[in-house]
């Protein structure tokens, strides 16, 4: 049926991320206020850590980028309006100092604008420091006035717990501890001075959403004997935490407003041994700014450094025995609990540690500014988050490391430094034995302090604090650290790049880790992870992570992937959601008992269909085969050699079947290994490829035998067939010498030549009588050699078009027995089941429909719709096809990704009357283009979110795409093409694309104002970022992942008018099917219409017409 949808602007949605202050631990709340005079202590707009969401405000507002494009056209415009008389003063020193440095330092002054912007914008305002200031002043007299206890009390009889509403905020159940020795608690107020810890010590604090970390320092006097052993230590900080939020309840310095609601529970990057109080501010005394919806505050507790002897939590040392487990004693050795030594230290060293800090970065600003650079480009990438993850402190010890090994120095400017430390990132080695990194001064070393081989033996990363006893990397997943180091490594590579300006890449572009990923593996279910733990986890893993499954749970499934995958993969790393904070009165939840790994494929080596092992008399094929068990097999190659191998897929298979080997592989050990069945796990990859698969509706058992296809065959292996088709077509024509003039290019046009054609082209075209039937037209574009003998009329040349178009097709039926047709448009083929129409460009032809007379009788060559139809058709359009053709064989997800856009978009009717399809291949091929190869996704469904995520976050007034193929547009032309964009806006159509073959169109050719207008463009932007919701629920929820129709199918209100169709006058698709069938599937309309004939899309355009859509 046709829906006609009513004229609507759409409102579009706004949002923006929070900031995460010592490492992540914040969520993705909007935060968003008009602007009024009362200010919320922001600049007018905030960077977004989520430009997905644009508020219908800022779309008035461009981001800082244009904002900083916007300024350097008015500085032009006024500069060009100077009187001319007017003397022109000479540049100060200070400016040339700037421009200096600029030349030096940056692409362009629009690249320094626009950090100097994004700086501006994510500067807080004073009276939020007023306030952070203000609210330590009080909490401080708060803790002074705190009486200690008279009296110790065992850990069950805590008095005051019991009549608080209080929580206490540990749950042994949750870490399996069954036995635990009885000790005794007792409040002792702080002899520090609480103080400032993380963003806000190093004045890098990101907005909209502040989070102040304050850290109290709990006195050595509330520790006894041996309390180092069995988690005494974090029992006793999480009472000590819970004794003082009991304490704010209602207590006078922060008024009677700070209830139960504003106090809650948090787990420090998902740490269950690590509790913190997260308390929402109330208005103070001495200070009315309410804040409530601005800022948070974190409270964390650590230990005095004194309370225990460093050397006590040296990597080898046991401080967690197998005996609160109920292991047994006797049986079990005492083993080595690096991991929980370090949870402890980190304590332990805070102080020292943020003396280090505070002395680097206190009253430095470039070293300030530059950290919120990089934390910014952190975030974006979402490496920050969980138990795991490369965390913003990491970052700024890194910062201060290069300050003290002086590569990084006073007087470099905040780009300098965020530019060295990626750099140093990106050629780091912290894995590797000897190689890792210390803060700690090596003429202080102390009695027992660690070196780093001995680091080394005991952690995959190392990097050493202050103190040279904390490994602050302890917990970091070492696949995490490569991919961190690579993004790195790809940021240096963009800022050598002259040609690009990569601002938005760096910093404005989110990339969710989950799109980051061409497979997911996840394992939900509490009794399989029961299981994997139950059978393969060791003691020893169990006792170094203190009972926490999560870390255990991922060290043992990636081990097994990473060895039976090897080199088809780049990188698989865990995929953690930040555990919601709770209410200090319910009892603390279960910690991340799931497994979720993100797969990174390495195209070069995935799709293999075969593992090679050792021969069948080496000492390594009983391990072979006992770890592939019956998949292993012996087979002999043609080189003679006989070896263990396992196959995965027939070398014949197609495309999309060699793309899923990985997930079989990753099954099969599961299987094998872990003894699970499919239904225990989850496995993500490829749902949505479905969209261009041939219907199963349509039985290709019906089809010629000479024609046969696959019945689960897609549009991509279709593709194939229908351009060996027209390469064979092409050779006879250019076979053909009868003609008068030679033919000299051949090119297709139509998206299956670019592979970008999501309905399945299948070989069922045929001739009836002198009519040609076709679901689908391929067409081509011929060219002659040159001749002057072409009339000088347009009437002649096209009539002489059509002769040519004649001896063409009777060649072709004589020589070669070709069926063909004539119209007046070109010659219909039947060529091979599949049906072409050839068309032939002249220039002479182009040139007389520009052709016209000016006033005075001139003849003129102007530019008209037809000429640019023409010229795009007949020239341009072969060479984009060439060029998206080239990036398909560089990248095979590319098709993919284009076919399944499509489909999005049509299934939303957006049809290619509102949005034309060659915008929807050419905004993928952009993303193609600008991004790095080695982040460029293997899988089409990949491709597809990373597509939404452009359509929900692009601010189309300010963005031009441009695809500069082979880089055939030198710099100043990119350069004058992007000012004219800037400064002349409104002369460009809403979505504005340009490539380096469109010469003289550039930005004007493959859209139009109308195709597709601003409204057109509001709707899809809304139904990306719905589609985007809904694929991301499912991708980070321990949900299943959704079925395909419920994105693939269209909306059904807010239209007017309905118009129902005739079933029996409209064939059905050969596309797969999401929802009901247009037709009924037991009587299915096959039926071929007339070849090039299309009544539904005539029909469509003829309303448009009449209604002036």
């Amino acid at each position: 049926m046709l829906k006609i949808k009513r004229k609507a602007s759409e409102e579009l949605d706004s949002g923006a991320a929070e900031d995460s202050m010592i490492e992540n631990g914040s969520s993705d709340n909007m935060d968003d206020e008009p602007s009024s005079d009362n200010d919320d202590g922001f600049s007018e707009r905030s960077v977004s850590a989520s430009p997905a969401k644009v508020s219908k405000k800022s779309r008035k507002e461009l981001i800082p980028a244009t904002k900083a494009k916007e300024k350097l056209s008015a500085e032009v415009n006024n500069t060009n309006k100077k009187n001319q008389s007017e003397k022109v003063k000479p540049p100060t020193l200070e400016e040339i100092n700037e421009l200096k440095e600029t030349r030096n330092l940056f692409h362009s002054n629009l690249f320094r604008l626009q950090v100097k912007e994004m700086l501006t914008e994510l500067k807080i305002k004073e009276k939020y420091n007023n306030y952070i200031y203000n609210w330590l002043e009080n909490f401080k007299q708060f803790l002074n006035k705190l009486e200690n206890q008279a009296q110790k009390e065992d850990m069950g009889n805590q008095v005051w717990l019991k009549k608080s509403q209080i929580k206490y905020p540990i749950s042994l159940h949750n870490l399996h501890i069954q036995q635990q020795k009885v000790f005794q608690f007792q409040f002792i107020k702080p002899k520090i001075s609480p103080y400032l810890i993380g963003a806000s010590a190093t004045q890098s604090l990101l907005g909209p959403k502040v989070t102040v970390d304050i850290c109290i320092s709990m006195p050595e006097e509330c520790f006894q004997k041996e309390n180092y052993l069995n988690l005494i230590y974090d029992q006793k900080r999480a009472y000590y935490l819970a004794y003082i939020a009991n304490k704010l309840l209602n207590c006078a310095e922060f008024g009677s407003e700070l209830t139960t609601e504003k106090l809650k529970f948090s787990y420090h990057n998902n740490n269950p041994l690590k509790p913190i109080l997260e308390i929402t501010p109330t208005p103070l005394s001495n200070c009315k700014t309410i804040l409530a919806d601005k800022l948070r505050i974190l409270l964390f507790v650590a230990a005095e450094e004194s309370s225990f002897k460093l050397s006590r939590f040296v990597p080898w040392n046991s401080n967690v025995r197998a005996s609160i487990f109920g292991d047994d004693v006797e049986g079990s050795a005492v083993m080595a609990t690096s991991n929980y030594n370090a949870n402890v230290l980190f304590d332990l060293t805070m102080q020292r540690n943020q003396e280090m800090l505070h002395g680097i970065f206190d009253g430095r600003r470039n070293f300030q500014e530059g950290l919120v650079l990089l934390k910014v480009w952190l975030r974006q990438r979402e490496f920050d988050v969980g138990f795991n993850g490369f965390t913003a402190h990491l970052l700024t010890m890194f910062v201060a490391y290069l300050y003290k090994q002086r590569k990084l120095h006073t007087n470099m400017s905040s780009y300098q430094v965020a530019r060295t430390v990626w750099n140093q990132l990106a050629y780091s080695s912290w894995d590797e034995d000897g190689k890792g990194i210390s803060l700690s001064d090596k003429s202080t070393d102390l009695a027992n302090q660690p070196t780093l081989e001995q680091f080394h033996t005991y952690y995959d990363v190392v990097f050493v604090d202050v103190t040279g006893f904390f490994n602050m990397t302890a917990n970091l997943n070492v696949e995490l650290y490569h991919r961190v180091r690579l993004e790195a490594k790809l940021a240096v590579d963009m800022l050598n790049d002259m040609k690009l300006n990569s601002f938005h890449m760096l910093f404005m572009t989110k990339h969710p880790l989950y799109s980051q990923f061409d497979h997911m593996l996840k394992i939900n279910k509490r009794d399989v992870v029961d299981q994997i733990m139950e059978i393969y986890a060791t003691p020893a893993d169990k006792y170094n992570f203190a009972g926490y499954v999560y870390p255990v749970l991922i060290k043992v499934v990636l081990g097994l992937l990473r060895k039976g995958l090897g080199e088809r993969v780049r990188a698989i790393l865990p995929i953690e959601k930040v555990v919601d904070a709770w209410n200090c009165t319910e009892k603390p939840p279960d910690c991340s008992r799931y497994c979720h790994l993100g797969i990174v494929l390495n195209p070069d080596k995935a799709f293999e269909v075969l593992d090679k092992g050792p021969e069948s008399i080496d000492e390594g094929a009983d391990d072979f085969r006992k770890f592939w068990g019956e998949k292993a097999q012996l087979r002999r190659f043609q080189d003679g050699s006989i070896t263990e191998s396992v196959v995965w897929a027939s070398a014949n298979d197609s495309l999309w079947k060699r793309r899923l080997v990985v997930r079989s592989i990753i099954t099969h050990l599961l299987q094998h290994h872990f003894q699970l069945e499919s239904k225990d796990f989850d496995y993500i990859a490829g749902e949505l490829d479905i969209s261009y698969r041939l219907t199963p509706v349509f039985k290709t058992e019906r089809m010629h035998e000479k024609y046969k296809v696959e019945q689960d065959v897609d549009s991509e292996d279709t593709s194939l067939n229908v351009i060996r088709s027209f390469d064979d077509l092409a050779r006879k024509l250019h076979a053909l010498n009868e003609l008068p003039l030679e033919i000299v290019s051949i090119a297709g046009i139509s998206p299956v030549f670019r592979y970008s054609e999501p309905v399945p082209v299948l070989p069922q075209a045929r001739m009836i009588g002198e009519e040609m039937y076709a679901m689908q037209v391929q067409r081509g574009v011929i060219q002659l050699g040159l001749s002057g003998k072409w009339p000088s009329d347009l009437g002649a040349l096209r009539a002489l078009k059509m002769a040519f178009y004649i001896q063409i097709a009777n060649l072709l039926r004589e020589k070669h027995n070709l069926k063909t047709k004539v119209t007046y448009d070109g010659i219909l083929v039947l060529k091979q089941g599949y049906c072409f129409s050839i068309e032939m460009a002249h220039p002479k032809e182009l040139a007389l429909l520009k052709k016209e007379k000016s006033e005075r009788g001139l003849t003129q060559y102007v530019d008209c719709e037809a000429s640019i139809a023409l010229e795009k058709r007949h020239y341009i359009l072969p060479k984009v096809t060439g060029a998206l053709h080239a990036l398909y064989q560089g990248h095979s997800s590319f098709a993919g990704t284009v076919m399944i856009a499509k489909r999005w978009l049509s299934t939303q009717l957006i049809d290619d009357g509102l949005w034309p399809e060659e915008c929807t291949e050419l905004l993928i091929a952009a993303q193609y283009l600008k991004t790095p190869s080695k982040q460029i996704t293997s899988s089409p469904q990949t491709g597809f979110i990373k597509f939404l995520q452009l359509l929900a976050g692009t601010d189309w007034r300010s963005e031009l795409f441009l695809l500069n193929f082979n880089n055939a547009m030198n710099e100043n032309a990119v350069a004058d093409l992007e000012h004219r964009f800037s400064t002349e806006r409104d002369t460009f159509p809403p979505l504005c694309i340009a490539t380096s073959f469109d010469e003289h169109h550039m930005g004007n050719l493959w859209s139009s104002g109308s195709k597709p207008n601003i409204n057109v463009l509001a709707r899809v932007t809304l139904l990306a970022r719905h589609s985007l919701d809904i694929i991301e629920t499912a991708l980070l929820s321990t949900m299943e992942f959704i079925k395909p129709g419920r994105i693939f199918v269209p909306p059904n209100n807010g239209y007017d008018l309905v118009i129902q169709l005739k079933p029996d006058m409209v064939s059905n698709s050969w596309a797969h099917e999401f929802g009901t069938s247009f037709t009924a599937r037991s009587k299915p309309n096959w039926r071929l219409p007339l070849a090039d004939s299309n009544f539904l899309q005539k029909a469509v355009q003829k309303l448009r017409v009449c209604m002036k859509i």
